[in-house]
Protein backbone atom coordinates (compact mmCIF):
# COMPACT_ATOMS: atom_id res chain seq x y z
CA UNK A 1 0.00 0.00 0.00
CA UNK A 2 2.73 2.48 0.92
CA UNK A 3 4.71 1.40 -2.15
CA UNK A 4 1.66 2.08 -4.34
CA UNK A 5 1.38 5.58 -2.88
CA UNK A 6 5.09 6.23 -3.40
CA UNK A 7 4.86 4.97 -6.98
CA UNK A 8 1.92 7.31 -7.65
CA UNK A 9 3.82 10.29 -6.22
CA UNK A 10 6.86 9.42 -8.32
CA UNK A 11 4.71 9.13 -11.44
CA UNK A 12 3.24 12.60 -10.82
CA UNK A 13 6.71 14.00 -10.12
CA UNK A 14 7.96 12.61 -13.44
CA UNK A 15 5.19 14.51 -15.26
CA UNK A 16 6.46 17.83 -13.92
CA UNK A 17 8.54 20.19 -16.09
CA UNK A 18 12.27 19.53 -16.17
CA UNK A 19 13.08 22.99 -14.78
CA UNK A 20 11.43 21.82 -11.54
CA UNK A 21 12.55 18.19 -11.42
CA UNK A 22 16.17 18.57 -12.55
CA UNK A 23 17.32 20.68 -9.56
CA UNK A 24 15.58 18.29 -7.17
CA UNK A 25 17.13 15.24 -8.82
CA UNK A 26 20.55 16.94 -8.82
CA UNK A 27 20.23 17.67 -5.11
CA UNK A 28 19.40 14.03 -4.43
CA UNK A 29 22.41 12.88 -6.46
CA UNK A 30 24.65 15.34 -4.60
CA UNK A 31 23.47 14.09 -1.22
CA UNK A 32 23.95 10.46 -2.23
CA UNK A 33 27.47 11.26 -3.47
CA UNK A 34 28.32 12.87 -0.12
CA UNK A 35 27.35 9.66 1.69
CA UNK A 36 25.09 11.54 4.10
CA UNK A 37 22.74 8.57 4.42
CA UNK A 38 25.61 6.52 5.88
CA UNK A 39 25.55 8.80 8.94
CA UNK A 40 21.78 8.97 9.29
CA UNK A 41 20.07 7.50 12.32
CA UNK A 42 18.56 4.08 11.74
CA UNK A 43 15.29 2.73 13.08
CA UNK A 44 15.66 2.31 16.83
CA UNK A 45 18.65 4.66 17.16
CA UNK A 46 18.48 7.40 19.77
CA UNK A 47 18.61 10.92 18.43
CA UNK A 48 21.10 13.30 20.00
CA UNK A 49 19.73 15.84 22.46
CA UNK A 50 18.69 19.09 20.85
CA UNK A 51 17.36 22.54 21.61
CA UNK A 52 15.23 24.40 19.06
CA UNK A 53 12.91 27.35 18.76
CA UNK A 54 9.32 26.54 17.87
CA UNK A 55 7.06 28.42 15.45
CA UNK A 56 6.06 30.80 18.28
CA UNK A 57 9.64 31.62 19.28
CA UNK A 58 9.58 29.42 22.42
CA UNK A 59 12.65 27.42 23.46
CA UNK A 60 12.01 23.67 23.21
CA UNK A 61 14.38 20.88 24.18
CA UNK A 62 14.19 17.21 23.34
CA UNK A 63 14.49 16.45 27.07
CA UNK A 64 11.37 18.51 27.87
CA UNK A 65 9.43 16.78 25.09
CA UNK A 66 10.60 13.32 26.14
CA UNK A 67 9.35 14.04 29.68
CA UNK A 68 5.84 13.73 28.23
CA UNK A 69 6.46 10.40 26.47
CA UNK A 70 8.00 9.10 23.24
CA UNK A 71 9.17 11.65 20.71
CA UNK A 72 8.80 11.21 16.96
CA UNK A 73 10.68 13.51 14.60
CA UNK A 74 9.53 13.90 11.02
CA UNK A 75 11.00 15.95 8.23
CA UNK A 76 9.13 16.68 5.07
CA UNK A 77 8.97 18.86 2.02
CA UNK A 78 5.71 19.53 0.31
CA UNK A 79 5.45 17.66 -2.99
CA UNK A 80 1.79 18.67 -3.17
CA UNK A 81 2.82 22.32 -3.48
CA UNK A 82 5.10 21.45 -6.36
CA UNK A 83 2.34 19.52 -8.11
CA UNK A 84 -0.15 22.40 -7.98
Amino acid sequence: MLQDTLNAIKAEFNKMPADITEPINQSIEDLVALGIANNALKIGDRAPKFDLTDQDGNHVSSASLLAHGPLVLTFSWCLVSLLQ
